[in-house]
């Protein structure tokens, strides 16, 4: 089925990858996806890792830095732009902005999928030009590398966007914290006592 739908999508001027992609997609919705999971799992990890060898390869490192600023502008236009929107739309199922900023930082980073259609519309040549489409690639492709620190500090970077601070997080902190809290009270209970005395 797999190679009949690519073989199809070529035929019709597509990519195989997404033939490959729409019959994976019909497949997933019936009732052998078990089956067919079990006899692909001895190959995801060799397909993903030459998926990433290959995403790896498509970052010119020359073009990175002969074309930096521009590359820095698309790569922040994306990153900012996924945020935001997955912020916006996160907003409307979780009770508050912190939580909504954290999953729009975590859904910030460039995809699999953005890269293959990427790679498709640069293969065409006429829907996208390689003067905007490579500085584009590369900012997707480093997008990609920087996903895991943001989804691993996503909560401090929506902590510093949103000016909020966070509950300590060693044990000293927590103590000196809650130290300096009673000293305030007690200094605003002997304030208190002293003007009842007056």
């Amino acid at each position: 089925v797999v190679l009949a739908s690519a073989w199809i999508t070529q035929q019709v001027g597509l990519s195989m990858a997404l033939g490959a992609f729409l019959a994976g997609m019909m497949l997933a919705e019936t009732e052998y996806r078990h089956q067919v999971e079990a006899a692909v799992r001895p190959f995801r990890e060799l397909l993903l890792g030459l998926f990433f060898i290959s995403v790896g390869m498509l970052l010119d490192l020359r073009l990175l830095f002969e074309r930096f600023e521009i590359v820095m502008v698309l790569l922040g236009l994306l990153v900012v732009g996924k945020m935001l929107l997955g912020a916006t739309i996160a907003r409307m199922f979780v009770p508050n902005n912190f939580r909504a900023v954290r999953t729009g930082i975590v859904l910030a980073g460039g995809g699999e999928f953005g890269v293959a259609l990427l790679t498709i519309l640069l293969q065409r040549g006429d829907l996208l030009p390689p003067l905007y489409g490579q500085p584009l690639l590369v900012a997707l492709v480093l997008s990609m590398l920087a996903s895991p620190l943001l989804i691993r500090y996503n909560r401090t970077i929506a902590r510093r966007l949103l000016g909020e601070r966070g509950p300590p997080t060693t044990d000293q902190q927590r103590e000196a914290d809650f130290a300096s809290e009673l000293a305030r009270q007690c200094r605003d209970n002997r304030a208190v006592d002293s003007s009842r005395q007056q």
